[in-house]
């Protein structure tokens, strides 16, 4: 019994290691594949984020118009206790009651989509950012995979001969220059959207007030106004 145990751990060792070789040999069409079908996704989840930040939008407006009702009945509420009429400002408390029911209502809802979409945004631009390094490392395979094959075919046909040697030998620092000046691009690439992130950084320090303060308005009237007393 343990004979045939250990004969089927054998094949089953046989199968995975057939399996790991397929694998291998495919190692970059499978990584391309995987690419482009985590580019299909992330194009789908971008259709969607846009549906849901135009829901967020939509509810932005109805907030604002909300509100407006609100401080128009305000106002409405204020001329009628001018007036002396009571009951008519009581009917319209009750109306600016059921606006800021509303309200309270939408604001929820709002509050509720702009964190969805903002956890949506985040993982979408962390997946394009692991889209990115994905085809640098698969550009590098690739150009390692060619001057392999290059520094393959040329060590296959060495010459004898002084002359043709030194073709050979210049042949073959031109294939290593020609790899440094890749990874020479690949680091620039790199670069590139660091630079691009420490830029998105400044932006959100910006949105938030920290950094280089903005003229008031306020100020710059009140300013005025003791120049001119």
């Amino acid at each position: 019994m343990s004979i045939f145990r250990n004969i089927i751990t054998a094949i089953r060792g046989k199968a995975s290691q057939a399996g790991e070789a397929i694998v291998d040999s495919q190692a970059m069409t499978i990584l391309e594949q995987e690419i482009r079908d985590a580019e299909n996704g992330l194009e789908k989840s971008k259709v969607a984020l846009t549906k849901l930040k135009s829901e967020e939008i939509k509810l932005n407006k109805q907030y604002a118009e909300v509100t407006d009702d609100i401080n128009d009945y305000s106002n409405k509420a204020k001329q009628a206790l001018d007036k002396g009429d009571e009951a008519l400002a009581m009917q319209v408390a009750e109306r600016i009651a059921d606006l800021q029911s509303q309200q309270t209502e939408v604001s929820s809802e709002r509050s509720n989509l702009a964190t969805q979409v903002d956890k949506i945004l985040r993982i979408i631009k962390e997946r394009e950012k692991q889209i990115r390094k994905n085809k640098v490392e698969l550009q590098k395979a690739k150009t390692y995979e060619d001057l392999q094959k290059t520094q393959s075919s040329i060590a296959q046909a060495l010459p004898t001969n002084d002359s043709s040697a030194k073709r050979v030998q210049r042949a073959m620092e031109r294939v290593k220059q020609k790899q440094k000046d890749t990874e020479n691009l690949m680091e620039a690439q790199e670069w590139m959207h660091d630079s691009n992130s420490e830029n998105d950084l400044d932006t959100k320090l910006n949105a938030a007030g920290i950094g280089e303060a903005k003229p008031d308005a306020s100020a710059i009237l009140e300013k005025l106004k003791n120049e001119s007393s």
